[in-house]
């Protein structure tokens, strides 16, 4: 089984998407919360601002700070534990697809799907089952967000061509 799968089809950038080094990605969620519903659609410039404010009043009230904590340690304990998804919007987003009206085609190892665009862009893809990456019928699964597939997710997907 392949480590890696191709975002092809109708796009400015085919991509070929290793999904082995997202546990270090900021954007990365808890699958745990994906299959429980509890994501919600974020709007990514809401949050910055908000993130930017906070921050700005700390520093005027109590002056700035380095900080020395050891987060990676911590984090990386987590790691190892948990599972986790990623957002596949952002690969579909950097790939520039030249048309999002169209259905999708995903090549795995037995079969093609064909979905609508709308729906793979709010999916998930997880990458990661209790702290180890996905290698039996990986590289990912495809979750919905909606959760409907979350007994029977996507898998051993090869290629997905917009």
């Amino acid at each position: 089984m392949s480590d890696v799968f191709q975002l092809t089809g109708n796009v400015e950038f085919p991509l070929t998407i290793d999904p082995s080094v997202w546990i270090f990605d900021e954007r990365k969620v808890k699958l745990v919360s994906l299959l429980a519903g509890e994501l919600k659609k974020v709007d990514e410039l809401e949050q910055y601002t908000k993130s930017v404010s906070k921050h700005w009043d700390r520093e005027i009230v109590e002056g700035a700070k380095v900080d020395n904590s050891p987060l990676y340690a911590t984090q990386k304990k987590e790691w190892l534990k948990e599972s986790y998804a990623m957002p596949f919007s952002y690969f579909i987003d950097n790939s520039k697809p030249k048309n999002r009206d169209t259905e999708v085609t995903i090549e795995t190892k037995d079969e093609e799907i064909k979905l609508p665009f709308e729906t793979i862009y709010e999916s998930y893809l997880a990458f990661s089952y209790n702290g180890k990456r996905i290698i039996e019928n990986g590289p990912v699964h495809l979750y919905f967000v909606d959760g409907s597939n979350k007994e029977t997710p996507i898998t051993s997907i090869k290629k997905i061509i917009l």
